[in-house]
């Protein structure tokens, strides 16, 4: 990858805003907000888990930039960099992606603890699977890279195999992110199983087949 294209772009300054929107708010309510923030929720919706306000911020913060920057910093740091710009306008777009249901999901949070009630399992899973079906219909366009994709010591091994997995993998992820969608609306313990059920089906069989695959390239 080129110095330029390691250099600050468009995407970066609206990732920066999209992370700032949620410490805007809680700034705004800042003397309405408990000081201990509910942050996670049990699968009745009902709060389990506490935050200072504070450091829910410094967390929110954290986590969304430096997810942000760790995914340029690999655009860079790549042995496979120059794969990166046959599939650029997806992986920006994902940057993006990230950034948005982050913040979106802090921005929840702060107005659940300022009194607004929300149906977190179906904002959360509901994301969830929109991120999923959004990746699969992407992953066939993913190229052979080391930080980002489904990396196993056999799709990592052969780009054929990469190519083939990512190939297979991309309905799957789709019909996965479906599951979690409609788990968004179902009770909590039927939810979570059948969320469960479809992420590990999308992690496990192209674990499988790209194991199948590389045996059968290989002979």
């Amino acid at each position: 990858m080129s110095e330029a294209k390691a250099k600050w772009t468009g995407v970066d300054w609206a990732i920066l805003v999209i992370a700032l929107i949620p410490l805007i708010i809680a700034g705004l309510y800042w003397d309405q907000l408990p000081n201990q923030l509910a942050v996670h929720f049990d699968l009745h919706n009902r709060p389990n888990g506490f935050q200072s306000k504070g450091w829910f911020l410094v967390m929110a913060a954290g986590l969304n930039l430096g997810i942000a920057a760790l995914m340029k910093v690999a655009m860079w740091i790549d042995p496979k960099r120059e794969n990166y710009m046959k599939f650029s306008g997806f992986y920006q777009a994902f940057r993006l992606l990230m950034a948005a249901f982050l913040s979106g999901i802090d921005v929840v949070l702060i107005y659940y603890n300022l009194g607004q009630r929300f149906n977190i399992q179906l904002i959360v899973l509901g994301g969830i699977g929109v991120v999923f079906i959004l990746l699969g219909n992407f992953m066939a366009r993913i190229r052979f890279n080391y930080f980002i994709g489904i990396r196993t010591p056999w799709t990592l091994a052969n780009e054929e195999v990469w190519r083939r997995t990512h190939r297979m993998a991309g309905p799957l992820w789709v019909a996965a992110g479906f599951l979690a969608f409609v788990s968004a609306f179902l009770p909590g313990d039927l939810a979570v199983w059948i969320f469960l059920a479809g992420t590990l089906a999308a992690a496990l069989i192209p674990t499988i087949y790209s194991f199948v695959v590389y045996r059968r390239i290989s002979q």
